[in-house]
């Protein structure tokens, strides 16, 4: 498991120390080419290679209290539809987030989730997904509620004319890997 940090300004560990939680690891900065200073976090599994790149929303713990949002979202053949708008509105604050979906190439899906959006840092509540769906001369706008639990993901898949599910993916056997201390 590789974590990147980039575009800092200044570092303040190396490659391979050994670092705790809350330990500062530099500054953020606008290194690079970027529209402005930021820090750039990246999740790369198996190899350090841009291909090998997961949304690192998946592999942290969200703040206490806030909860995560990940979805697929397919064309009714089943592909996944890259760059495709989803707007999740809280019925509690009426704000709306907007939420484009990444296909392949540009960030690989977890293996579970199978995912192509995410979206975090959501207060604990209900909301409403709405999707509006073209293909061919047909347009029809799908809506539907999905509870937001604090330090969860709540998950849901859109797949073209048949809409939303809120089901979790079958699980196919997969299991945590827990180390046990002598793995440490």
């Amino acid at each position: 498991l590789y974590t990147i940090y980039a575009h800092m300004s200044h570092i303040d560990v190396t490659r391979g120390q050994w670092v705790a939680a809350g330990e500062q690891l530099g500054l953020v900065g606008d290194t690079g080419h970027t529209t402005g200073p930021h820090l750039h976090f990246e999740i790369r599994l198996g190899r350090n290679d841009f291909l090998a790149t997961y949304n690192p929303e998946l592999w942290v713990v969200p703040p206490q209290g806030w909860g995560v949002l990940t979805g697929r979202v397919m064309a009714n053949d089943g592909s996944l539809l890259r760059g495709y708008q989803t707007r999740v509105i809280s019925y509690e604050t009426g704000y709306t987030y907007k939420v484009s979906s990444y296909g392949p190439k540009v960030i690989n899906s977890d293996p579970y989730y199978q995912e192509n959006l995410v979206l975090s840092d959501l207060l604990p509540g209900w909301y409403e997904l709405r999707i509006t769906y073209i293909e061919d001369d047909f347009t029809k706008e799908f809506q539907e509620q999905i509870q937001i639990f604090p330090g969860q993901i709540s998950y849901f898949s859109f797949e073209g004319l048949d809409g939303f599910n809120l089901e979790l993916p079958k699980d196919d056997g997969m299991r945590a890997w827990t180390p046990t201390p002598e793995e440490d």
